[in-house]
């Protein structure tokens, strides 16, 4: 998965740069030692935000698994991850719970019909 090839990317990077800003400032260097610790920040955050999403899609492939096996899982924790972005008003083809593309696309139509 290439997502985790990110991931592990960005936390090698991190602490790659965390090494460099220590060195720089042990040399009293501290303009590139701020500028490595805030680019230790950034990495950071794009290996937390990997790990969110590889997580996100190990759910999302459990939660297929129990349904094609016949089991009736509760829906994820956001449903999906459209859901979390549009506060719960639109809903991915991916979605966990019981809305589906096609039934928001039916209401925005009947909203419009409606609202004409």
């Amino acid at each position: 998965m290439t997502s985790r090839r990110y991931q592990h990317a960005a936390t090698a990077g991190a602490v790659l740069l965390a090494a460099a800003a220590i060195g720089a400032a042990i040399h009293h260097h501290y303009v590139p030692a701020c500028g490595f610790a805030l680019s230790v920040l950034i990495l950071i955050e794009a290996a937390l935000r990997e790990h969110r999403r590889h997580r996100r899609a190990q759910l999302e492939c459990e939660w297929a698994r129990r349904r094609a096996l016949g089991e009736n899982p509760a829906p994820l924790n956001p449903c999906c991850l459209l859901a979390r972005s549009s506060h719960g008003q639109a809903h991915d083809h991916n979605c966990t719970g019981e809305h589906s593309l096609e039934q928001f696309l039916a209401q925005i139509e009947a909203e419009h019909r409606g609202g004409s």
